[in-house]
């Protein structure tokens, strides 16, 4: 497989750029990882559920020019936008691999500070401390983006502007997102401190009075009418900060995300507050992190936020609880606990319970 991929983007660099044609090598590169993961659900009402997974991705990368890039990934999963794990289940069958991304980087000599990407690519909007509030780490979006940097000795200032493709329809409006997100990140101690703060605007065109994204039969939390429609458009606003810390020799990270629906009457505010301690770097050296959610039915779209807080979707709150410990160069071993609470209404509530354990190896 490794082989082949690497023979495939080499033929498509070739023949865009036929001066590389004699070291086409030296402009890929490779790089993956594979998960195994003991999971327990227990959801109210029903029988606890235990299930072990997998993922596995690779992903190809390399130079067509000078400031052309071209990355392509393959990933284990079935189409669902926010997971790549498969479940080791079926008797015995053969798993799927899909394309997980498949994307062009340009970085003009006219602009430095700026870098283009379009196709299918690793969301790139900044996520304070790694929130999944918005978006489910795992989702890689699809359409055109633009980022301009700026970098000094006592800052650092991003601007980005993109428009996202969700839905195309032959016979109908087609779905989309306008997005732009502003972060500004001051270097209080060049080696020990910093903050981020910054917003972000992400709105759906064409939401309200269609089917739900992807599943049009499952809304993941979000209103709809008697029809399955969607009832709210979702015009999102989103504010945020992170600060880190480097405590000797342990860095900290805290963070706060926080999201309003624009668009939504009521039940349209969703909000984030969490701490990374430490993190794992070589054999030995460990990591723990809390969060703490709170996300209103119409706060962000259900189908693209966290997959795992809740199983899924929004109108929930709860905790999360995590820790790693490094056993190996690029071994480590993994933990998350879920304790959530799934409805926000005072006559709709139900418990949520999720254990991970994750074996994750990378190369």
């Amino acid at each position: 497989m490794r082989k082949i991929l690497a023979e495939s983007l080499a033929y498509l660099i070739l023949i865009s750029t036929p001066v590389l044609a004699g070291n086409w090598w030296e402009n890929i590169k490779l790089k993956g990882d594979l998960r195994y993961r003991h999971e327990m659900i227990d959801n109210e009402g029903s029988d606890a559920r235990h299930r072990h997974r997998i993922r596995a991705r690779l992903r190809i990368y390399g130079n067509a020019n000078d400031y052309t890039n071209i990355g392509i990934q393959l990933a284990t999963g079935s189409d669902n936008p926010v997971s790549t794990n498969r479940t080791l289940d079926d008797g015995f069958s053969t798993k799927s691999v899909n394309l997980d991304m498949a994307y062009l980087e340009i970085s003009p000599k006219w602009e430095p500070n700026m870098k283009l990407t379009a196709g299918k690519f690793k969301n790139l909007f900044y996520k304070p401390g790694g929130s999944e509030l918005l978006w489910d780490s795992d989702l890689n979006p699809e359409g055109g983006l633009a980022d301009y940097t700026v970098n000094t000795r006592f800052y650092t200032f991003t601007l980005i502007g993109a428009g996202l493709w969700i839905e195309e329809r032959s016979s109908d409006k087609d779905s989309w997102i306008a997005a732009g997100q502003a972060i500004f990140r001051y270097h209080i101690d060049e080696k020990k401190t910093d903050v981020a703060f910054g917003g972000s605007r992400f709105n759906y065109i064409n939401a309200k009075g269609f089917e739900p994204f992807f599943d049009s039969a499952e809304p993941m939390g979000n209103t709809i009418d008697a029809n399955g429609l969607y009832l709210s458009d979702y015009e999102l606003l989103e504010l945020f900060v992170e600060g880190n810390h480097k405590f000797d020799k342990i860095p900290v990270t805290a963070m706060f995300d926080y999201v309003t629906n624009t668009a939504g009457h009521s039940f349209n505010i969703g909000w984030l507050m969490g701490i990374h301690v430490n993190k794992t770097e070589d054999p030995g050296s460990w990591a723990f992190r809390y969060i703490y959610r709170e996300v209103e039915k119409d706060a962000v779209v259900g189908v693209f936020t966290d997959s795992d807080f809740r199983g899924g979707g929004t109108d929930a709150k709860g905790h999360e609880i995590g820790g790693s410990y490094q056993l190996a160069n690029n071994s480590t071993l993994n933990l998350t606990y879920f304790i959530n609470q799934i409805g926000l209404e005072l006559n709709d509530k139900e418990d949520f319970r999720r254990l991970q354990v994750d074996l994750q190896l990378k190369f």
